[in-house]
C-alpha cells in the first residue's frame, strides 16, 4: 500500500488473482459432471447493503473532514471506517473474480435456459460486487484528510504579517 491508499489496481488483482484459478477449478469441477454453485438474488442485496452501509459510515467522516458536521468522529472511528472502506476495494475484487469465473464456465452453454439464468445471476454478482470495490474507493478518499497549508497557518503567527 501507498500513501494515498489502495486503488483500482489492487481490486483488479484481487479479481485475477481469484479468477484464474477460480475458472480452471470450476471448469474442471464441472466438466466431471457435477453441479455448479448455485447464486442467488439475496446476495445481490446483501452486497448492495454492504456497499450502502461503508458509503453511510464514510459519509459522516467526509461531512466533518469537509467542515459540514460539528460531531467529531472518535479516532478509532475514522481507523475502523477506513479499513472497512479498504476491506471492501480488495473483498469486492476477490467477489468480483469468483463470479466472473462462473459467468465464463456459464457462457458456453448459455442457449439452455437454466444455464442462462445461472449466467444473467453470475453476471449481475459481479457487476455489483465491482460496484462494491468502487463504493469502498469512494469510502476511501472520502476519509482522507485535506491537505495542510502550511503557508496559511504561518501567516496567523505572532511576529508575522498577513
Amino acid at each position: 500500500m501507498n500513501d494515498e491508499g489502495l486503488t483500482w489496481k489492487h481490486a483488479a488483482g484481487a479479481a485475477a488473482v481469484v479468477a484464474v484459478p477460480a475458472y480452471v477449478g470450476l471448469r474442471l469441477w464441472s466438466s466431471s459432471g457435477r453441479a455448479m454453485p448455485q447464486n442467488s438474488w439475496f446476495a445481490v442485496a446483501i452486497i448492495v447493503l454492504m456497499a450502502v452501509a461503508i458509503l453511510v459510515a464514510a459519509r459522516e467522516i467526509h461531512r466533518y473532514v469537509k467542515g459540514e458536521s460539528t460531531v467529531v468522529p472518535t479516532p478509532q472511528r475514522a481507523r475502523r471506517t477506513l479499513v472497512g472502506a479498504q476491506a471492501t476495494i480488495v473483498g469486492g475484487g476477490a467477489a468480483a473474480g469468483w463470479y466472473l469465473a462462473q459467468a465464463f464456465v456459464h457462457l458456453p452453454n448459455a442457449d439452455v435456459d437454466s444455464i442462462r439464468s445461472a449466467l444473467i445471476r453470475a453476471s449481475v454478482l459481479f457487476v455489483v460486487s465491482a460496484g462494491l470495490s468502487v463504493a469502498g474507493l469512494v469510502a476511501q478518499a472520502w476519509c482522507k484528510n485535506p491537505p495542510e497549508d502550511d503557508d496559511a497557518d504561518r501567516d496567523h503567527l505572532p511576529g508575522t504579517t498577513a
